[in-house]
């Protein structure tokens, strides 16, 4: 028999939307784990690829587009030492 499901990774996002109301930053709900989310944070998660689940997603993209100048005028302070 034929199983949709055959030989794909498990996906781990929730399959409802939180019960919560989005927080006074939150503009758009993410569309993979069904959470209210910030715009920015979700072009930045795209941009530097920091989360393995976010990676290849439309959503992303169209954030990185809506959000492009201030992602690209961003500066990492990296912490050094203890």
């Amino acid at each position: 028999m034929f199983d949709p499901n055959d030989g794909q990774d498990e996906d781990d996002a929730p399959k409802t939307l939180s019960a919560g109301t989005p927080s006074p930053g939150d503009d758009f709900i993410c569309i993979r784990y069904k959470v209210w989310y910030p715009s920015l944070d979700c072009a930045v998660r795209t941009r530097f690829q920091t989360s393995q689940g976010c990676l290849h997603c439309d959503q992303g993209r169209f954030n990185l587009k809506r959000h492009a100048e201030a992602v690209r005028r961003m500066r990492w302070r990296l912490a050094v030492g203890d």
